[in-house]
């Protein structure tokens, strides 16, 4: 078995820890508590035939100015950014913030996951897309476990590039 550190990073309140929560615990709780530092949650996924041990780094969540320590981006093999899609603030400058990931992390690819799609309609979803000026790879639910396992499938494969 190999293990992998792949980081869960963007704004706070996007649904970072609700993701894991319902990916590793299969659990949402509409309680919000906010993430302080990082925490790491972990995983075996099944992947061609090989299991992976998922390091998974639920990085606490800023605003635009505040800096995330690099230490927590160091020897991560995949990331996934999430925004939120009912928060306008959360995805107007995904282009710079990816760009900080990428310095930060040394990583080429990272995954960009639009959550909370159940707070919208299809209608409101796709005027986000036209707003977003980069495509977004998944919209997801952790609420209603929509694509939850999707996202961290493709984190687990880009681990491993």
């Amino acid at each position: 078995m190999i293990a992998k550190k792949v980081l869960l990073v963007g704004n706070f309140g996007v649904g970072k820890t609700s993701l894991i929560r319902q990916f590793v615990l299969n659990e949402f709780s509409e309680d919000y508590i906010s993430t302080i530092g990082v925490r790491v949650s972990t995983k075996i996924v099944n992947l061609n035939d090989e299991q992976i041990k998922l390091l998974i780094w639920d990085v606490a969540g800023t605003k635009d100015d505040e800096k995330v320590p690099k230490a927590y981006f160091l020897g991560a093999s995949a990331a996934m950014y999430v925004f939120d899609l009912n928060r306008e603030e959360t995805y107007l400058n995904l282009k710079n913030q990816l760009e900080t990931v990428r310095e930060l992390s040394g990583l080429k690819d990272i995954l960009l996951v639009g959550n909370k799609k159940d707070l919208l309609t299809l209608n409101e979803i796709n005027q986000v897309k036209k707003i977003v000026e980069i495509p977004i790879d998944l919209i997801t639910s952790a609420k209603e476990n929509e694509n939850v396992e999707d996202a961290f499938a493709i984190l687990a494969k880009q681990s491993l590039k």
